[in-house]
């Protein structure tokens, strides 16, 4: 990245530089090719279908349509990129340029536990009771000349009378109570984009948890529009700062086990 360049700000992105300034470099700036996880691919296949559902007729938004996009979807993504059977079986080394299978095993399993998901969101709400606004929508916003938010949001609700509801589905399991405002920020991230494109505050944030069925709902107001914007422009000045002096300096914690760069960090090499 020049050190002139425009920053470009998403939830990910400040979440990296927060959890350790050194993956953020990694990702962001370097942009190192990363071995993909199992999660991550568990979690794209889940949210396409989520995703396409609402293209169907209510009547046709059943647990059994969806269920039935599984092998479809799970195929659609690891046709488009091999690296993804990296994901699902570690003996595969990365990148995968000989678009290696993985057992039918693996398969199975990965199917299994999407469909464990689907489960569980029908068991939260109804598709066929929801019009979306919009899905996967890019939001931007220019918030200074130098910083650019943006993000791709799941799911937006408008109701007849104009409330706006922001969804976002996790396909882990709920953080305990000394985490939930950390889950939150993302969608006040994107709460805030929002309003400041159209003048009016969300009525409600939905962080959607399909590993055990549990939603997590916040009621934002102008004042958490307000704190948002002070603390996005404290973590952009952070970020700035680190580029000039081209400090990134490793933060260490549990997570670095599951770190795909802890074997070129500084901090253990």
């Amino acid at each position: 990245m020049e050190k002139n360049q425009k920053l470009n700000l998403s939830p990910s992105r400040i979440s990296d530089f927060q959890t350790c300034p050194q993956l953020y470099k990694y990702r962001s700036i370097e942009k190192l090719p990363e071995r993909p996880g199992l999660d991550a691919l568990r979690g794209s296949i889940v949210h396409l279908i989520l995703e396409n559902i609402f293209d169907l007729d209510k009547n046709l938004r059943t647990l059994e349509n969806a269920q039935q996009k599984i092998s479809e979807t799970t195929e659609y993504f690891l046709n488009n990129d091999p690296n993804l059977f990296c994901a699902l079986d570690q003996s595969i080394a990365f990148p995968n340029t000989n678009k290696f299978q993985t057992s039918k095993e693996n398969m199975e399993l990965l199917k299994k536990e999407i469909s464990d998901l689907l489960t569980n969101y029908f068991k939260i709400e109804n598709p066929k009771n929801i019009n979306p606004k919009s899905r996967e929508e890019l939001i931007e916003y220019e918030l200074t000349p130098e910083i650019l938010l943006k993000g791709y949001v799941d799911r937006i609700d408008e109701s007849e009378q104009g409330l706006i509801r922001i969804n976002d589905y996790k396909t882990g399991k709920a953080p305990n109570e000394n985490f939930v405002n950390k889950a939150m920020f993302q969608l006040k991230f994107y709460a805030y984009i929002i309003y400041q494109k159209v003048n009016k505050v969300p009525k409600s944030l939905r962080l959607i948890y399909l590993k055990d069925s549990q939603v997590l709902t916040y009621e934002p107001t102008s004042l958490d529009m307000q704190l948002t914007e002070k603390r996005i422009l404290n973590i952009a000045q952070q970020i700035s700062n680190a580029i000039k002096e081209d400090n990134f300096p490793a933060t260490t914690s549990k997570l670095c086990d599951y770190c795909y760069f802890k074997k070129i960090c500084p901090a253990y090499n």
